[in-house]
């Protein structure tokens, strides 16, 4: 019934739509640990503010922080490594999940809960893969989910550069930034669109 589940074309897009909204998630928190900056500007005063401004100053840890988010970010939607991405995921949200919850973020631990919910599922779609790595060579073979279309693989290529290419110049201001900028968004909507026409067009 599982693998029947599996290939449904309308599930299959789901699943590979949450990897990239999840990834999506992950890019720009990702870049801004990565190149340095503060993730939040909330005052020090409170105890959120002084526990941000303490994960900013741990230097070297913080930017590991945003290399691992992206790194899970890229595995994420190239779907061909989405198992891997997937256990990454799951490992940096379940952190940052008691980390909301444990310091009372007020209505940010329904987003992380929510986060934690999508990487669980993209768990199970991948549970035959998994309970493969535990069994015996001459057990039978699982019938795993289908292939994901090229088409998919490509336009992961294509969102996760262009984000990074949004993240990078989206806080610059002159006339070739915002060029850049613009041109970058284009083509992510334009790879949205036409990545989902192909794929329904080739359904029906």
């Amino acid at each position: 019934m599982f693998y029947k589940l599996q290939q449904n074309k309308f599930i299959q897009w789901t699943i590979i739509h949450i990897r990239y909204l999840v990834a999506l998630a992950f890019v720009p928190s990702g870049f801004t640990k990565v190149v340095g900056e503060r993730f939040t500007q909330l005052p020090t005063t409170s105890t959120i503010g002084q526990f941000f401004e303490v994960l900013y100053l741990s230097g070297i840890y913080y930017n590991f922080l945003g290399v691992m988010q992206i790194i899970t970010a890229i595995l994420l939607m190239t779907q061909r490594f989405a198992l891997i991405g997937t256990f990454l995921f799951l490992a940096i949200t379940a952190n940052i999940w008691m980390i909301t919850i444990s310091m009372h973020f007020k209505g940010t631990w329904i987003i992380t809960s929510l986060m934690m919910l999508a990487g669980l599922i993209l768990l199970y779609w991948d549970k035959n893969r998994i309970s493969e790595l535990n069994s015996d060579y001459d057990s039978p073979k699982k019938m795993y989910s289908p292939k994901v279309s090229r088409i998919w693989v490509n336009a992961g290529i294509i969102y996760i550069s262009s984000l990074l290419i949004i993240c990078f110049v989206g806080s610059k201001n002159d006339m070739l930034s915002k060029t850049i900028y613009v041109i970058a968004l284009f083509i992510l909507v334009a790879t949205t669109l036409y990545s989902n026409f192909v794929f329904w067009k080739k359904s029906h």
